[in-house]
């Protein structure tokens, strides 16, 4: 049996996970590749883990994108109208805003998992 998985093991598998192999995850937290496997599906269930195909990442929901761009707005004194604009002649701004909102929903699933980490006391959750 596996050790039980520690908060920060946790954190960094759902932060890798989009983007990192299940074997490269396993052999960075120093566990066997089916314990990660297992975590992966049972944080899955729990709504906690983004299901991307491995090696691509995560797509942001609508919420986060809108949420990026209307704090991109709020910054620079612009409306949305004005933003889409900015969006046809500015290829790097959209994919500047899109990593935002990668980045948005990855700190979104963070608290989520936080939170149920919190309701299942010290000690982290079971493998």
């Amino acid at each position: 049996m596996s050790p039980r998985w520690t908060h920060a093991e946790i954190n960094e598998l759902v932060g890798l996970w989009p983007t990192v192999s299940a074997a490269q995850i396993a052999k960075r937290l120093q566990r066997p590749r089916k314990a990660v496997h297992d975590k992966a599906s049972s944080l899955r269930q729990k709504g906690l883990l983004v299901d991307a195909p491995r090696g691509r990442s995560i797509n942001p929901d609508p919420q986060d994108f809108d949420a990026v761009k209307i704090d991109y707005c709020r910054k620079h004194y612009i409306d949305i109208a004005q933003l889409c604009a900015k969006f046809e002649r500015d290829d790097k701004l959209a994919a500047e805003l899109y990593q935002l909102a990668q980045a948005a929903k990855l700190t979104r699933l963070t608290g989520r998992l936080a939170a149920e980490a919190k309701r299942n006391g010290p000690g982290g959750d079971a493998a």
